[in-house]
C-alpha cells in the first residue's frame, strides 16, 4: 500500500534558479539516501523510497515496513503447564493402579500402636516336665511397662518354652514381693525327681514346679519355722559337694539347710556328720587316683560309690588309658553320663559331647565337634536336652539341643541374639 505525503515548498520567481539544498526523507527525516534511478531515491535509514517531481516541486514517497525476522522454532509458552498437568495425572493414575493390585491384608492394625521395647533376658535353664517327660526351656526376663507421665516400670516374667515345637507353653508374670528383682542368672539344682530349687540373685529361693511349669518364691515360707533366720535371708548358694543349701541371715550368721531332710544346722561339722550318716552316693568326677606328688598326673574319669551304712567309699578309673583335654561332666544320674572334651589340647579347640557307658566306660555316641558353651543339661523322654550358647562368630545364637538316646540330633531350638 502506498502512502502519499505532500510537502509544499514556496515557489520562486521564474527569473531565479532552482536551489534545493537538502532533501530529507519524508518518513524519518534522514538526509542519507541512495539514488536508484533519476529523481528516485531510497532512504538508507528506514528504507523508504521516494521521488522528486521537478515541475511542481513535490516529493512523493513509498514506505514498505521491514518485516521482522521470526525464529523458525516458535516458543510455546503453555508447554510447562501441560507438562505439570501430565505429571500430576500420571501420579494419580499410578496410585490408583497400585491400590487396585495391592493384596488385601487380613489383619487389622492399630494406627496408634507404639514400639514395644524387646524383653530383657536375664536367666535360663532347661528341665524335664515331670508330668509329660518333655524338656522345657525356662527363661526369665523383664518387660518395660509404660506407666504414663514419662514413668516406666519393670515387670518380671517367667516364660516356659517347648524346645521341640518352639512354642511358648506359658508366660507368667512374677508377682510381688519379688517383682523387679530377678535381673540376674538362675542357679538350679534337683534334689529328687519332683524337687527342684532355683536361686535368683543369690538371695531368693524358688521352687520350680516341674509339673505345672511355674516358678514359686518360697524364700519366706520355707525358712519361717527356723528362728535362726527370723532376721531375713541375706545370701543363698547351692553346695555342690553336698545335697544342701548354704544360708546366711541378715545378721551375718551362716547355716546349712538339707532340703530332703528339712534340717538346718549351724556348723560345718554338723553338716559333714549328716552327709556321712544319712546319704548314699554314686557319682562320677574327673580327678586322679595316684599320688598327689606324681609328676605326670592326668585327668581320669573316676567312679565313686559310697554307702552310709558301711561308711566305705569305692573308687575306680572308669576309662583307664584314655586322655582328656579340658574334660567336664555336664550330666550324670548314676545310669547316664554325659561329658565334654576339647578335641585337641588347644584352648580354643572345638568341643565334643560324649555319652559314656557307666558300666564299661565305653563311648556310646559322640556328637560332631562344635564351638559353643554348654549350660544346663537334663534327661528327658526323648533322650537329653542341652542348653547352649555360641560366640560372636555365630552372632551369639543360643537355644536347646534335643538329642536321642542313640545320639541323634532330634531338634535344634535356636534363638537369635536379641531373642
Amino acid at each position: 500500500m502506498e502512502v502519499k505525503h505532500e510537502m509544499h515548498f514556496k515557489c520562486l520567481p521564474a527569473s531565479m534558479a532552482k536551489d534545493i539544498k537538502a532533501v530529507k526523507c519524508p518518513h524519518c527525516g534522514s538526509i542519507y539516501k541512495t539514488e536508484t534511478k533519476p529523481d528516485f531515491y531510497r532512504c538508507q535509514n528506514c528504507g523508504t523510497e521516494y521521488f522528486i517531481d521537478s515541475d511542481d516541486v513535490h516529493i512523493y514517497h513509498h514506505h514498505q515496513p521491514v518485516t521482522p525476522v521470526q525464529s523458525s522454532a516458535q516458543v510455546n509458552t503453555k508447554l510447562p503447564v501441560y507438562i505439570l498437568i501430565g505429571a500430576v495425572a500420571f501420579i494419580v493414575i499410578m496410585y490408583f493402579v497400585t491400590m487396585l493390585f495391592q493384596p488385601k491384608s487380613t489383619s487389622t492394625y492399630n494406627s496408634y500402636s507404639t514400639y514395644k521395647t524387646p524383653r530383657m533376658q536375664y536367666g535360663s535353664i532347661v528341665y524335664m516336665n515331670t508330668a509329660t517327660g518333655n524338656p522345657v526351656y525356662l527363661r526369665t526376663g523383664a518387660d518395660q511397662i509404660d506407666k504414663g507421665n514419662n514413668k516406666t516400670e519393670m515387670e518380671m516374667h517367667a516364660q516356659f518354652n517347648d524346645p521341640i515345637t518352639g512354642k511358648v507353653i506359658v508366660d507368667r508374670v512374677i508377682d510381688e514381693p519379688y517383682k523387679g528383682d530377678l535381673r540376674c542368672d538362675l542357679k538350679v539344682k534337683t534334689y529328687q525327681t519332683d524337687l527342684t530349687y532355683a536361686i535368683g540373685c543369690n538371695a531368693t529361693l524358688f521352687q520350680l514346679d516341674t509339673r505345672n511349669n511355674n516358678l514359686i518364691d518360697i524364700t519366706q515360707s520355707i525358712f519361717k519355722t527356723y528362728p535362726q533366720l527370723s532376721s531375713g535371708v541375706a545370701r543363698l548358694e547351692f553346695d555342690y559337694d553336698k545335697d544342701m543349701i548354704n544360708v546366711m541371715n541378715n545378721e551375718g550368721d551362716s547355716y546349712h539347710y538339707f532340703p530332703t531332710l528339712k534340717k538346718l544346722v549351724s556348723s560345718n561339722e554338723q553338716a559333714e556328720q549328716i552327709w556321712q550318716k544319712q546319704f548314699d552316693r554314686h557319682f562320677f568326677e574327673f580327678g586322679y587316683l595316684g599320688s598327689y606328688f606324681d609328676e605326670h598326673k592326668y585327668n581320669q574319669l573316676i567312679e565313686n560309690k559310697y554307702s552310709h551304712v558301711t561308711g566305705q567309699l569305692l573308687q575306680r578309673n572308669l576309662t583307664p588309658g584314655r586322655r582328656y583335654f579340658d574334660p567336664k561332666i555336664i550330666y550324670q544320674d548314676g545310669k547316664n553320663l554325659l561329658i565334654t572334651v576339647h578335641t585337641t589340647a588347644a584352648s580354643n579347640a572345638p568341643i565334643s559331647i560324649q555319652n559314656i557307658d557307666v558300666t564299661t566306660g565305653k563311648i556310646n555316641w559322640v556328637l560332631p565337634p562344635d564351638q559353643y558353651y554348654l549350660y544346663s543339661t537334663i534327661k528327658c523322654k526323648q533322650g537329653f536336652a542341652i542348653e547352649y550358647r555360641k560366640d560372636e562368630e555365630a552372632d551369639y545364637a543360643h537355644g536347646v539341643l534335643v538329642i536321642s538316646n542313640t545320639g541323634k540330633l532330634i531338634h535344634n531350638y535356636q534363638l537369635g541374639r536379641t531373642e
